[in-house]
């Protein structure tokens, strides 16, 4: 369990290493490892894999606690080849009623994870569809296909699947209209016993699991087990294990979401960084970065200075800040400390004469 809401549990499952088949032709895979342990620190309770999954990595950590999905009738037969043991194993609704009773016995003494699209809900609901619930242990529904945030909240259908079948309801929300957190957020809120999401899961049309786990402490004031400071090293082995660049403003996972170089936000930072900010950095293993260049003030530049145990009094400081601007806008970019510290050196020196 890494997440308790209003006194009740919540379970995250995390399906990151299907959709990197899915996405990546190559991967590194001694870094698998790596990845995975550190999910669990942060809080992830279940790691969703499948058959694809298994056939290209073969030494999965085994001290973890899986789920297989079922993405073909073929998969349920590698069951019985794979020495791996899954703690549940998930089925689309609309493949498992048309299972024989072969198959069946298969799934028998195994816990099912029913995954269902939103649309077909109704249906699910209806007498004549719960035969699939006579023949199968199923432990929880997966209600996938939810595109938009509900004004009126989920608790109601929540409320009604655990009482209708007596199971756990697991969101699994989508990302098309780009609500997949806040559905997964606020399902939690309203009743959800998990939520599944992947990491830097909205390029996989997934809710962002760093994402969930942050916004469920910091905007539900959940108590997260996990350790959340490990969220920047986790972003770092994602980049290693994919060789794909996380985007620089990424929410949670951006390499530039904490720097900062405009007066106003200087400023916002000195007084309160709750101005902009909505957590603090270093809640997930990260500082914030001040920055100085062509649109820096005067204070933020006199601040860096001190920072850095320099001694600006007796300069003008217009007349330095101009100096700063000029020399940003002449090497377009930004000014590194140790340039700060030379063009101050320099600009100094110059008044003395």
């Amino acid at each position: 369990m890494s997440v308790i809401i209003k006194h009740n549990k919540k379970f995250i499952i995390d399906r990151t290493l299907p959709e990197i088949m899915k996405r990546s032709e190559k991967i590194h895979e001694n870094m698998i490892k790596n990845f995975l342990i550190l999910l669990k620190e942060i809080g992830v309770d279940l790691i969703e894999i499948n058959k694809s999954t298994l056939n290209k990595i073969k030494n999965l950590p085994r001290d973890l606690d899986y789920i297989y999905s079922i993405d073909d009738i073929c998969d349920i037969y590698f069951l019985n080849k794979c020495e791996l043991k899954f703690k549940y194993i998930a089925v689309d609704y609309k493949k498992a009623v048309t299972f024989n009773e072969d198959i069946l016995n298969k799934l028998k003494d195994k816990k099912i994870i029913l995954e269902a699209d939103i649309k077909i809900l109704d249906k699910l609901l209806s007498s004549e569809s719960n035969e699939i619930f006579n023949k199968l242990d199923i432990s929880c529904v997966r209600i996938k296909g939810v595109v938009k945030y509900n004004l009126s909240g989920w608790s109601g259908l929540i409320e009604n699947i655990k009482t209708h079948f007596s199971t756990d309801v697991d969101f699994c929300p989508d990302n098309r209209f780009y609500m997949a957190t806040a559905i997964a957020v606020e399902a939690c809120s309203d009743g959800a016993d998990c939520i599944t999401a992947a990491f830097n899961g909205q390029i996989y049309g997934f809710a962002s699991l760093e994402e969930v786990v942050l916004g469920l402490k910091v905007i539900k004031e959940g108590e997260v087990s996990g350790n959340l400071k490990l969220i920047g090293e986790l972003a770092k082995v994602y980049t290693q294990l994919t060789g794909e660049k996380v985007y620089c403003m990424k929410a949670v996972i951006g390499e530039d979401i904490f720097k900062y170089e405009s007066g106003i936000h200087v400023d916002g930072i000195a007084k309160n960084p709750y101005t902009y900010e909505p957590y603090n950095p270093y809640d997930i293993g990260e500082k914030r970065t001040m920055y100085i260049g062509k649109h820096s003030g005067k204070k933020a530049v006199m601040l860096r200075l001190k920072e850095l145990n320099i001694d600006y009094e007796g300069i003008n400081g217009n007349n330095f800040l101009s100096k700063i601007r000029e020399v940003s806008i002449k090497l377009k970019r930004n000014i590194f400390d140790e340039e700060l510290i030379q063009i101050y050196n320099d600009f100094k020196n110059t008044c003395l004469q």
